[in-house]
């Protein structure tokens, strides 16, 4: 019970005090790649802590770790071992009844939406094929005959960009190809995959902090991403002005955009601020590796210290 306590409390913790601290990253000068990677790192935390918590409550006998958990937090291993079997008993029922729960919403809730973006992605592609053309050099974009400067991006296999001739009449060429980096840093990003992810584990555990607040806070911090990935390709004064551009365009004339397209209008101000001043961190694969392995070292290490602690302080309370 020593390593599943810990466990639990790292779960706890990562689940309640990540979120406002993730989001805070988003006014610092670290890439959005590398929040993004933190982001994911710490859903997959909780979601490892609380698993492995079960796992090692619903072991046989003592779990791989177990004894080294108990080296350091002796005193809670003796109280634990002399705890009513029952007491144990009841957990492991109770820990596999709310996990097979927790994994009949999450099939329930995947299926039903890969089943709703599936089908409208393939009545979009249907409609997009007739009244759309390709243009010679540009052969994952469909154009279409509209003034106003627009675009977006449908996942799929091949997943491909939609823009209207807005953007070239509007727009400079510069600003143009700056609209379909920003797309294509989409597809490549999987983007929407991330996006479909969060919004399932938010509707399965919609109780959690860090799983509640994670779909609007991924949203925006990969449309940070594909920004980033677009002032590379061209400019960040390119991405500014465009952005800008389609903004106030999408914003007049109020058009609908499809559910499994990723917007270019959220949180404009921050997005034109984080455009302005150049992300300072590099190797950001190297950045994204530590970001992950930061979000399980660090709350594994301070729910050790928090089980010690407190559990060695009643040990001596009680003693």
């Amino acid at each position: 019970m020593t390593l599943a306590a810990v466990l639990l409390v790292g779960a706890v913790l990562v689940a309640v005090l990540a979120p406002p601290v993730l989001e805070t990253m988003l006014f610092s000068g670290i890439r959005s790649n590398v929040v993004l990677a933190y982001w994911l790192a710490s859903m997959a935390s909780v979601l490892f802590f609380a698993g492995s918590a079960v796992v090692v409550l619903a072991w046989p006998d003592h779990a791989p770790a177990e004894r080294v958990i108990e080296t350091v937090v002796r005193c809670f291993s003796a109280v634990s071992h002399t705890a009513a079997p029952w007491i144990g008993s009841s957990l492991v029922a109770a820990g596999l009844m709310v996990g097979a729960g927790l994994v009949a919403r999450a099939v329930f809730f995947t299926r039903q939406q890969s089943a709703s973006r599936s089908q409208m992605q393939n009545f979009h592609r249907d409609v997009v094929a007739i009244v759309a053309r390709k243009e010679p050099g540009h052969d994952d974009v469909m154009w279409l005959d509209h003034p106003l400067p627009m675009a977006y991006s449908v996942s799929g296999r091949p997943g491909f960009v939609v823009a209207t001739d807005g953007l070239s009449s509007s727009l400079s060429s510069v600003e143009r190809d700056a609209v379909l980096a920003h797309e294509r840093a989409h597809l490549s990003g999987h983007h929407h995959l991330i996006v479909g992810v969060a919004d399932v584990l938010a509707r399965v555990l919609p109780m959690v902090p860090l799983f509640a607040r994670a779909p609007r806070s991924i949203k925006t911090v990969i449309e940070l991403a594909a920004d980033e990935q677009a002032a590379r390709a061209t400019s960040a004064a390119a991405v500014s002005s465009a952005l800008s551009a389609v903004a106030v365009a999408v914003a007049v004339a109020a058009l609908p955009t499809p559910a499994f397209a990723l917007g270019l209008g959220n949180d404009m101000s921050l997005r034109l601020w984080r455009l302005r001043k150049a992300p300072h961190t590099r190797l950001t694969g190297l950045a994204c590796c530590a970001a992950a392995v930061a979000a399980v070292t660090v709350p594994a290490f301070v729910a050790l210290t928090v089980v010690s602690v407190t559990t060695t302080g009643t040990c001596i309370l009680l003693t």
